[in-house]
């Protein structure tokens, strides 16, 4: 039997947003997920919204996964 190699594999799934001026800074929305951000440039609020839905969706598969360990428990 061949001997498995487990490891973190990270995809990128591409979300639409909308990112806008107002007041000095950059707002962003994914309305579809339902998350915002703020930034002090474009670059920022990009790099915010990036890591404000790697958070939602880890946050729903950790959801998803210990909800499916109490189904099998």
């Amino acid at each position: 039997m061949a001997h498995p190699v487990k490891l973190r594999v990270i995809a990128g799934v591409p979300k639409d947003c909308n990112f806008w001026l107002e007041h000095d800074s950059w707002n962003g929305v994914c309305e579809e997920l339902g998350v915002t951000v703020r930034g002090s440039s474009f670059e920022d609020a990009k790099r915010k919204m990036e890591a404000g839905l790697q958070a939602h969706i880890e946050s729903v598969l950790c959801k998803q996964s210990g909800a499916s360990r109490k189904k099998v428990a």
